[in-house]
């Protein structure tokens, strides 16, 4: 499996509500780091994660305040162990109501065939004002 097949793999099964398969393709000693590598008392969202474990960690959050609605990807890019999706998204704040849409990008390291390096862009001002900030 390449790096991008590796990633897309790993994206569909966190999309469908799989994961354990999901968490078997990260690394133990992954990096983490949903849009912003310093944690917040305002969005826990942020912050930087380690391993499975941290992984599990940026999705459980993220499935307890936003509601996924629009998840596009409109190109990516495989690179040795490197691979790099963006596109659009568009979510709803479950405190809120408020939309959050923005374009984002992931930028992905896979070594042995796990992810080792995780890094989401998004509009984090954009995430802010979804979540009432």
């Amino acid at each position: 499996m390449t790096s991008l097949q590796t990633v897309q793999t790993f994206l569909d099964h966190i999309f469908q509500g799989r994961m354990p398969q999901a968490l078997e393709l990260v690394s133990p000693d992954a990096v983490f780091i949903p849009s912003r590598p310093e944690p917040s008392d305002r969005v826990p969202l942020y912050g930087t994660q380690h391993g499975p474990d941290g992984a599990a960690r940026v999705f459980t959050t993220f499935a307890s305040i936003l509601q996924p609605q629009k998840f596009d990807i409109h190109a990516s890019i495989d690179q040795g162990e490197h691979a790099v999706l963006y596109g659009q998204l568009h979510h709803q704040s479950l405190q809120t109501g408020r939309p959050f849409i923005s374009d984002w990008a992931l930028i992905c390291k896979v070594h042995h065939g796990r992810i080792s390096y995780y890094h989401f862009y998004e509009d984090t001002a954009a995430l802010e004002h979804a979540l009432g900030g």
